[in-house]
C-alpha cells in the first residue's frame, strides 16, 4: 500500500514538472506575456475622428501564449457616448516575429457588461507588440479604431 501511494506520487511529480517544462517552451513560442498598456484611443466614428488619451488596454496571453484576449477599459466610441465600458476582444492569434509578435483576428464577438456584443462584432484586427508598444487596427461593428500604447511599469 504505501509502495503504491509513493510511485502516485512521484509519478504526479514528474507530471507536473512536465506540465511547467511545457509551459517554459509555450512561452519561448511568442516570448509576450500578459501585460498592461497606456495609450491612445482613435476611433473614426460617423460624427468625426476623435483621440482619447490614458487608455489602459489588458494583453492577456492565454495558456499556450499562441492566443490572447484583450480588453480595453473605459472606452467611448463617440464623443456623444454618455457613458464608457470596458471591452474585451477574445480569440486573438499571436504569431512571434523577429521584432516581436503578430496579433491577427478576422472575426469576433466581443464582450462588455457581462455579455455578447454582436451588433459590434470586430473584424479585421490587426496589431503588433514590439519593444514594449503595443499598436491595435481593428473596427467595432463599422467603427474603425486604432491604439497606440506602451507597457505599463516597463
Amino acid at each position: 500500500m504505501k509502495k503504491t501511494v509513493f510511485i502516485m506520487l512521484v509519478l504526479a511529480a514528474v507530471m507536473t514538472s512536465c506540465d511547467k517544462e511545457e509551459n517554459k517552451n509555450d512561452d519561448v513560442k511568442t516570448g509576450i506575456a500578459s501585460t498592461d498598456y497606456m495609450g491612445i484611443l482613435t476611433v473614426d466614428a460617423s460624427s468625426g475622428t476623435f483621440d482619447t488619451e490614458n487608455i489602459k488596454v489588458s494583453y492577456n496571453s492565454t495558456e499556450k501564449t499562441d492566443s490572447a484576449s484583450i480588453t480595453l477599459y473605459q472606452v467611448k466610441f463617440s464623443p456623444r457616448m454618455p457613458l464608457t465600458l470596458d471591452v474585451t476582444v477574445p480569440g486573438i492569434s499571436v504569431k512571434k516575429t523577429d521584432k516581436g509578435a503578430e496579433l491577427t483576428c478576422q472575426r469576433v464577438i466581443p464582450l462588455a457588461m457581462g455579455g455578447e456584443y454582436p451588433n459590434y462584432t470586430v473584424t479585421g484586427l490587426v496589431g503588433e507588440i514590439v519593444d514594449n508598444q503595443l499598436s491595435l487596427s481593428l473596427n467595432f461593428g463599422s467603427t474603425h479604431t486604432s491604439y497606440q500604447g506602451e507597457a505599463i511599469g516597463q
